[in-house]
């Protein structure tokens, strides 16, 4: 049975517009019966979920929408009966990420959400799964769960879509995809990462310099430029204790550990916002009793 909440991407209503009631079958947008076995109904209100469509055919359908960050919902094959798996249109191929039901909540990436209503408000925040070279240029894109692709849209293509499942049920594949690589098997994966430039004023001498930084995990690192290997410096956010809008410079934010304050400056006020929200997510997930903590107060010398 699934677990859901309230969403924007939630219909309150099931397929054929009747209750939420279980059933075997509901009705198609063609007028017709569509079987559904075994399947808890309440799943088919979520309107970017895709009930029978298999790994194949979600590859085909992502790449046809030529937009990084498009995705899906569908049934993990190599789940039990309420796991599921995202799919996700990135730059070259399509990857899979598994949604697994584990009895008190979802597990997506390495962190649990107590029903699908919870997981659902999770990726109306457009949550960054990564980031990734595109082309042979060495462009850095970050890939966010951007464009949900809703199980009308499939409905209204399926007269340029019709023959997929013959194609790839017979074998055939598209020559840019290996499926197998692309299955994000491990349960642990971050979904929750984020690269760029900002400005960071040092600690002992009060200069400005840009610094590439990297968000991953619980670790925020600080390099010279984004090629270099060496980070200059590494805070763990599991530790951290705030992260606040300092308007006393452009765009600037503060993020405070046990003993420091560093002051950081974003290139425009939308990206000091995406910062940000990033850090404060990092924050609450891990380290979510930081208010018992007192923070340095910031220091304008």
């Amino acid at each position: 049975m699934a677990r859901l909440g309230g969403s924007k991407w939630y219909s309150p209503q099931s397929p054929g517009g009747g209750s939420s009631s279980m059933s075997t079958s509901s009705e198609s947008s063609s007028g017709g019966s569509q079987c559904y076995p075994a399947l808890d109904l309440e799943l088919l209100k979520i309107i970017w979920y895709h009930p029978n469509m298999n790994r194949n055919a979600a590859e085909h359908i992502l790449i046809g929408t030529n937009k990084v960050g498009s995705y899906l919902l569908r049934n993990y094959s190599k789940g039990g009966p309420d796991d599921l798996t995202v799919s996700v249109k990135y730059p070259n191929d399509v990857k899979h990420f598994p949604v697994l039901w584990k009895g008190d909540g979802y597990l997506f990436g390495r962190h649990k959400f107590s029903n699908l209503g919870k997981l659902l408000e999770h990726f109306e925040n457009i949550p960054a799964l990564g980031t990734v070279e595109r082309g042979t240029g060495g462009e850095v894109i970050q890939v966010e769960l951007r464009y949900p692709y809703p199980r009308e849209t499939f409905d209204d293509d399926k007269a340029y879509y019709g023959e997929i499942s013959n194609h790839i049920e017979s074998g055939a594949r598209p020559a840019d995809i290996h499926s197998a690589a692309n299955e994000i098997s491990d349960p642990n994966f971050e979904i929750r990462q984020k690269t760029g430039y900002l400005t960071k004023r040092g600690d002992r001498v009060k200069s400005w310099k840009s610094r590439w930084f990297v968000i991953q995990k619980n670790w925020m690192r600080y390099y010279s430029n984004k090629d270099s290997t060496t980070p200059k410096g590494i805070v763990d956010l599991s530790k951290a204790l705030d992260c606040n809008a300092d308007d006393t410079f452009a765009n600037g934010f503060t993020l405070s550990v046990p003993k420091r304050v560093y002051y950081i400056q974003a290139a425009s006020p939308e990206e000091r916002e995406s910062w940000m929200e990033m850090v404060r997510w990092k924050l609450d997930y891990y380290n979510p009793y930081r208010d018992k903590v007192e923070s340095p107060k910031p220091l304008y010398t």
